[in-house]
């Protein structure tokens, strides 16, 4: 087993090795290109491998499972796999970091009036094929779907996902989905889009989409900003007092499901 990396706790004991463990499992998830639903080796081989503990040996797969980065299936054919990364998981651990430094809600609402418009013009400028198929697939299931259908909501998040998504920057997208998971944990996207608001908010999906389409970033940007802060203004008027609340700790068995996508 290599020298603990940076990061990796320096205290005593099986703390220590776990949190070393756990980062060799994740080199070696890197450099052997495994993905969800791989196998890891079993506990028996990590143990023949690290040359540790059984204790520490879980300990490490549980620090990995706390972080999503992978799930323990039970049974005859259980054990470590790798796990598919979720936005929900880093925004767990962002809202926990937010609510203990008493960030409130207004301030989050803040950033991604930042952070959303950039990843608007960020699509608009790369224009990726597979993206922007992503992205026309995405628009045209919105356009389609009866405003009334309780469906319809599921759609008009999917095309903030995959315009995060199509903005090429994985570090930008990762942030700008957790930021608005953390933001859907205390809002119900029924208070803010009713269905008297609901032909706007299509009307301003498909104007930013067609932005982002023919390449226009500055339009894109300006368009995403002019949408988030109608949202902001509604959402407002109708819970005053939440610019001013503590951002909430949400941990596991959050409602929000569909951040990935």
């Amino acid at each position: 087993m290599t020298v603990p990396a940076a990061g990796v706790p320096v205290g005593g004991g099986r703390v220590r090795i776990a949190w070393t463990v756990a980062h060799e499992i994740v080199r070696d998830i890197v450099e052997n290109g495994l993905g969800p639903g791989d196998r890891l080796p079993t506990e028996a081989a990590m143990l023949e491998q690290f040359d540790v503990g059984r204790a520490s040996i879980r300990e490490a797969l549980r620090i990995l499972e706390g972080f999503g980065l992978i799930t323990i299936r039970q049974g005859q054919n259980g054990g470590p796999f790798v796990a598919e990364l979720r936005p929900q998981e880093l925004s767990r651990t962002l809202s926990f970091f937010f609510h203990m430094t008493g960030a409130t809600y207004g301030e989050l609402i803040e950033l991604r009036l930042i952070v959303e418009p950039a990843l608007a013009r960020l699509a608009a400028e790369r224009r990726d094929p597979l993206q922007m198929d992503r992205l026309r697939d995405a628009l045209a299931a919105e356009q389609a779907a009866a405003l009334d259908d309780g469906t319809y909501l599921s759609h008009a998040d999917r095309f903030h996902y995959v315009v995060s998504g199509s903005s090429g920057n994985r570090v930008a997208d990762l942030i700008g989905k957790s930021l608005r998971t953390v933001y859907q944990e205390r809002i119900s996207p029924t208070i803010v889009l009713g269905i008297e608001g609901r032909p706007g908010v299509r009307r301003s999906h498909e104007e930013i989409g067609n932005a982002i389409l023919e390449g226009d970033g500055a339009l894109a940007e300006r368009l995403m900003r002019e949408h988030l802060r109608e949202l902001a203004v509604e959402q407002a008027a109708l819970m005053p007092e939440l610019a001013g609340d503590r951002i909430a700790w949400h941990g596991v068995g959050s409602r929000v499901d569909g951040g990935g996508r």
